[in-house]
């Protein structure tokens, strides 16, 4: 069971979000049979009346937006996660294109409990500290992410708990396929040996730590984890 499982879901109004300017929120179109997501930035709202956001943008253009049109609005905030029903009121394109929203009648909020990570299959590099210089860093797979540590499969140990080693990983943050190369310092909270697949081949998987995170990584990491979440909520571990 997944700590969304376990959630508490109740109903608020769309001013006890507390979603500040700024917030990354998905959009979904209802009847789209492609069921594509598009990713958008909250402008603001006005109680009762209408919120606004920015017109979502593919290869740095405003994607078409047909006044009527019935949307979802995903976003998440903190330890919560929120979902509203709405209407595309109003397109503009000046001074710079943005969409009124009809203000929700309510929104579905869901505190999510636990540590927030997702489930994810990033390759990355490890070096440990004991490696020689000129050793090649070993090929790892990121299985699940979270602000403050990962969990990493090998093929051979990384090293004992609370040994430190360097780890790099790339991941791309929407909506304008910005690649993000991370590379920091973690500490292995704890080993153990786990199947490969239906075989008899074993893996080791780590719990890592972050060290030495700078703020804009944090936040790159945060939007990233976010942009998983809102994609499929499932993916919460």
């Amino acid at each position: 069971m997944t700590d969304l499982d376990r959630s508490k879901i109740s109903n608020c109004s769309f001013e006890a979000t507390q979603l500040q300017v700024g917030e990354r929120l998905q959009l979904e179109f209802v009847g789209d049979s492609s069921r594509s997501h598009y990713y958008t930035t909250l402008i603001g709202f006005v109680p009762g009346h209408s919120v606004l956001v920015r017109t979502p943008l593919v290869q740095n253009l405003p994607i078409p937006v047909p006044e009527g049109a019935n949307v979802v609005v995903r976003a998440f905030a903190g330890r919560h996660a929120f979902t509203l029903e709405s209407r595309i009121d109003r397109v503009c394109r000046s001074p710079y294109p943005y969409i009124h929203l009809a203000y929700p009648a309510q929104v579905q909020q869901t505190q999510i409990r636990g540590a927030l990570r997702v489930r994810i299959a990033l390759p990355g590099t490890a070096a440990s500290s004991t490696d020689q210089a000129d050793a090649a860093p070993r090929a790892v797979v990121l299985s699940d992410l979270s602000v403050s540590g990962a969990q990493l499969e090998a093929d051979l140990s990384l090293g004992e708990p609370s040994e430190k080693f360097g780890l790099a990983f790339k991941f791309v943050v929407q909506p304008n396929n910005y690649e993000v190369k991370l590379a920091t310092s973690a500490q292995v909270q704890s080993v153990r040996k786990i199947k490969k697949g239906k075989g008899p081949e074993e893996l080791f998987s780590h719990g890592v730590r972050f060290n030495k995170l700078h703020a804009t990584e944090a936040l790159l990491l945060q939007s990233y984890i976010q942009q998983v979440l809102l994609s499929d909520r499932s993916r919460v571990v």
